[in-house]
């Protein structure tokens, strides 16, 4: 079988010439310049074709032509340029003017129609040209993969975006007239082909087309029967159903302070009661999200870590993250980032620090190597009779060593009952000012330690804690994180202009 053949019995079917080069198995830019690439394969093209395949397929701005009588038999028309126009029409018509997503990725779901024309031309082909077309493997360029190829560079250039498998995804709805008609003969067809499954009721659907129908599990004399072969031209090309917009994940990373004592780290729910007006994750969204979506409740928070609710972080805070699904926007000015810092920090109870949109996948610094992160700690602690030197002594521990902490009694209604190794790298004490019954403790541990257990024990639940080296009784007081040993997200100065 030749390539001029092969065109002119395409050409005979009704079928348009981006299909023609499917089936001639053109890839990437040949789709480009159709002329060219059909004369590269040894295909004689007339001016009049020339003039044809203009209304075909354009990359660039073209005055209206001359409608087309009929519409190829196997694409319906979805490379016409006309179709191009209603696609790029119909996207502008939507909300896609409020995304700023600078990428974009086409999400398109055709009529079952297409699926079943590509098999009645795969069976036309095989009846023309005999042996030299496989009944295992596609005699084309499958239509979706072409799709790919060609509309979605067009589109892309046409709305000035660049594609972007992370970007705004378009969802776009195909639709037929004639998809009715097939489909309900497509379902007495699949009774007769596979009438063992017939006593079952078998839902008809592009995956079933894609998995069953071919000529080697699908005789051409069965499927005639039902739709003919090759397919027929249409009068009319496809038409646009919808246009749907998700706009990609947006995240946005910073650091926290907790400068409260009683904030929960999330909403805090007790049997569907509420016990804290507010907490550090609704403080943060509120002040942020609505810059970036409507759908603020959507939001997800992730932090490294968490603190208890009596418990303040300082220093340079804990680092967090906000994934925000379906984003209008996908950047953040430093005016607009400080903004929201200075809009967190009237709250009183939590100030945030280096606002910025990170890359999706920097989301999960946060994550890596979670419990083998570094904690500084400062904790206040209360002894029942007078701080010796000895004492003192004893918690000064410079070498690190490792505890042994079953889950502590508070938590286990959230947490499994283990006993988990931790370490404790490091330990220095000093007496508050002209109180011997308190001591200030600077503690440096491995992420995951229970501090408040540490240092009185629970009981013999934590071994060895602050009260067993001591070999006296000892509470905390009060408690607050003062680092955290991740070095993200990037230190950003938002007061300072762009």
């Amino acid at each position: 079988m030749k390539n001029q053949e092969l065109v002119d019995y395409l050409m005979s079917c009704g079928v348009c010439k981006v299909c023609q080069l499917r089936y001639l198995r053109a890839r990437g830019s040949e789709y480009n310049d159709i002329h060219k690439s059909l004369q590269r394969l040894g295909v004689k093209v007339t001016e009049d074709q020339v003039e044809d395949e203009d209304n075909v397929i354009s990359t660039d701005e073209q005055p209206l032509k001359k409608p087309r009588l009929t519409h190829c038999s196997t694409c319906l028309g979805i490379f016409s340029e006309d179709f191009q126009r209603e696609l790029i029409e119909g996207i502008i018509a939507s909300e896609f003017g409020k995304y700023d997503s600078e990428g974009i990725v086409l999400a398109i779901t055709m009529p079952m129609s297409l699926q079943l024309r590509q098999l009645s031309m795969w069976f036309a082909l095989q009846r023309k040209f005999g042996s030299t077309v496989h009944s295992n493997s596609p005699p084309d360029v499958p239509i979706k993969e072409a799709v790919k190829l060609i509309l979605h560079p067009i589109i892309c250039k046409k709305l000035d975006k660049k594609y972007d498998a992370n970007g705004l995804v378009i969802s776009i709805d195909l639709r037929h007239k004639v998809e009715e008609e097939e489909v309900d003969k497509l379902v007495e067809l699949n009774r007769a082909a596979f009438p063992g499954k017939a006593l079952r009721r078998v839902e008809i659907s592009r995956g079933l087309l894609e998995k069953q129908y071919q000529p080697s599990r699908v005789k051409a004399e069965t499927f005639e029967k039902y739709l003919p072969i090759p397919p027929p031209a249409v009068d009319e090309s496809l038409s646009l159903k919808s246009v749907d917009l998700q706009g990609p994940m947006v995240c946005v990373a910073g650091r926290y302070r907790k400068l409260s004592r009683e904030l929960s780290h999330t909403p805090w729910l007790l049997q569907g009661v509420r016990q804290m007006e507010d907490s550090i994750e609704e403080i943060i969204i509120r002040s942020v999200g609505p810059h970036f979506t409507e759908t603020v409740p959507k939001i997800t928070f992730m932090s490294s870590g968490r603190e208890d609710v009596d418990v303040r972080c300082l220093g340079k805070g804990r680092p967090f993250v906000l994934e925000i699904p379906n984003s209008r926007r996908s950047t953040l000015t430093r005016e607009q980032a400080l903004a929201m810092e200075q809009a967190v920090d009237t709250s009183g109870k939590v100030s945030i620090l280096n606002l910025q949109v990170v890359p999706r996948e920097q989301a999960m610094n946060i994550k890596t190597g979670e419990e083998q992160k570094r904690k500084y700690y400062r904790a206040l602690c209360a002894l029942k009779e007078p701080a010796t030197l000895e004492m003192l002594q004893k918690l000064q521990i410079s070498e690190s060593f490792d505890i042994q902490q079953k889950t502590p009694i508070r938590v286990l209604h959230r947490r499994p009952l283990h006993t988990r190794p931790r370490t404790i790298y490091s330990v220095k004490a000093r007496l508050q000012r002209d109180n011997p019954l308190v001591l200030v403790i600077d503690i440096v541990t491995q992420a995951g330690t229970y501090i408040k257990e540490l240092v009185h024990g629970e009981f013999g639940r934590t071994t060895p804690s602050f009260s067993s080296i001591i070999g006296k009784p000892i509470d905390i007081q009060a408690l607050d994180v003062v680092g955290i040993d991740l070095d993200w997200p990037p230190e950003v100065d938002n007061s300072v202009a762009q």
